[in-house]
């Protein structure tokens, strides 16, 4: 077998790639398993031009193509690790390398094994399952009670405000004044959650698991293409469920977090911002909900450009909420 060069691992990438991402902006677990299927990879669809004519690989690797020692394919692993730590920013030692038997593993049952099963061993140590082996998906609980708060957690939310966001609450108060006092309104949020809000109403879990996965207290769940789907958080007692805009990707598009009596407490997604340069980016944004399941804050990445509209709407929701768990109080009292 010829040594492994990087220059292999980029001609591999060029012929198979059909998405906009760069090069250098592949992951460790892209460069990983580019890597391995770069060596085995290499029957496929012939492309041709009016001046080239190429093989583009089918991102597989069957059983005849795996046609190597166990000697042979250890070198090979070391190679590409000595050849990724060498060219590239990545800090590869991460990535988990799947062995020459993981491999073997992995062909067990369909005789192929694709880029996206190396990723997912990469990232996870974990051979993904047979369709035949999937568990049952974790589904987030049924709504009990009417989530409202309770007079002692109303309390400590009042409590929280005003040691915390004292200046936000009066800021909010005195706008308020001055306009009732000019006959005018202060401020005008109509619009600014409503998309998110559908939404969020609408969200519906993906809940096709292929194989979980215990992390500590952590329980997980991962579809097809190793993309977590669910995660139990039993320390902090949430649900969450995510989707993927790209089942290349790692990376989530939609978050939505749930408490554990079956309410949306939170929704993250990604969406194109502008940093405090001018330029545009992806970043995640974090809605807050309240009891009600209602964004009531809205959180941007901290390279974000701050937005007064958004400070204005977090600050009078905070505002808003002060005022009705302290009329709430005053009536329990009375």
């Amino acid at each position: 077998m010829d040594k492994f060069k990087i220059s292999q691992l980029r001609d591999y990438f060029l012929k198979t790639n059909d998405t906009n991402v760069s090069f250098k902006d592949l992951s460790k677990e892209d460069l990983l398993g580019l890597a391995i299927m770069s060596i085995f990879d290499k029957k496929g669809e012939t492309i041709s031009g009016e001046k080239y004519s190429y093989e583009r690989p089918d991102g597989i690797i069957d059983e005849n193509e795996f046609n190597i020692t166990r000697k042979e394919y250890e070198k090979a692993i070391k190679q590409i690790y000595k050849q990724l730590k060498k060219e590239t920013d990545n800090e590869i030692s991460a990535v988990k390398m799947p062995s020459y038997d993981d491999l073997q593993a992995m062909m067990e049952n369909d005789k192929k094994v694709d880029i996206n099963e190396i990723k997912l061993f990469a990232s996870k140590g974990v051979i993904k399952k047979e369709s035949a082996e999937k568990p049952e998906p974790v589904l987030v609980p049924a709504k009990t009670g009417t989530n409202e708060l309770s007079y002692d957690e109303k309390m400590a939310f009042i409590d929280n405000a005003m040691i915390n966001h004292e200046t936000e609450v009066y800021r909010i108060l005195d706008a308020i004044e001055a306009a009732e006092a000019n006959g005018t309104t202060a401020f005008n949020f109509t619009g600014l959650t409503d998309e998110v809000q559908n939404t969020i109403d609408e969200f519906e879990p993906d809940n096709d698991a292929a194989f979980n996965l215990q992390d500590g207290l952590d329980g997980k769940q991962f579809n097809e293409n190793g993309q977590m789907i669910t995660r139990i958080n039993n320390h902090a007692g949430f649900y969450e469920k995510y989707k993927y805009d790209n089942p290349e990707t790692q990376e989530y598009s939609e978050m939505m977090r749930y408490k554990g009596n079956g309410y949306k407490a939170e929704y993250w997604r990604r969406e194109t911002l502008t940093d405090r340069d001018g330029k545009t980016f992806e970043g995640k944004v974090q809605y807050i909900l309240d009891e009600k399941e209602n964004v009531y804050k809205i959180v941007l990445p901290p390279n974000a450009q701050p937005i007064q509209l958004i400070t204005d709407f977090n600050d009078f929701m905070l505002y808003d909420r002060v005022m009705r768990y302290d009329q709430d109080i005053y009536k329990t009292g009375e």
